[in-house]
């Protein structure tokens, strides 16, 4: 009997965070995801906007254009004018794969190319 521990009163465990209602988990898997899809466009906003600084540099008249619709994010690229107006669309939802390479390319002072045939 020596090595017995008796208890007495039951004790409640209280958890550290109360449980979610049905339907609330749901709300913030989709705020969480909305949150992702934010930042992710901001990120390929940022990458596009240097993109395009070099390629005005090099008085290219491509340019990558990013914009949301809903949580979905599209990338294309464009033809502007001297304006900076969108003057034909020559690739629309590109891949991000697609992207991150051109990206590489005109880092690296290759230009920007691509395959409109395909």
């Amino acid at each position: 009997m020596g090595d017995e521990i008796r208890v007495n009163k039951p004790v409640r465990i209280i958890p550290q965070k109360p449980p979610l209602k049905p339907g609330k988990k749901k709300e913030q898997e989709e705020h969480k995801h909305k949150d992702e899809a934010g930042d992710h466009f901001q990120q390929l906003s940022k990458a596009a906007k240097l993109a395009n600084d070099t390629l005005k540099r090099d008085k290219s008249p491509y340019r990558f254009r990013v914009y949301q619709e809903g949580e979905e994010v599209f990338i294309d690229i464009v033809i502007v004018d001297e304006s900076l107006a969108i003057q034909e669309t020559k690739k629309t939802n590109i891949t991000h794969e697609e992207f991150t390479t051109w990206l590489n390319h005109i880092e690296q002072g290759n230009g920007l190319f691509f395959d409109i045939t395909a």
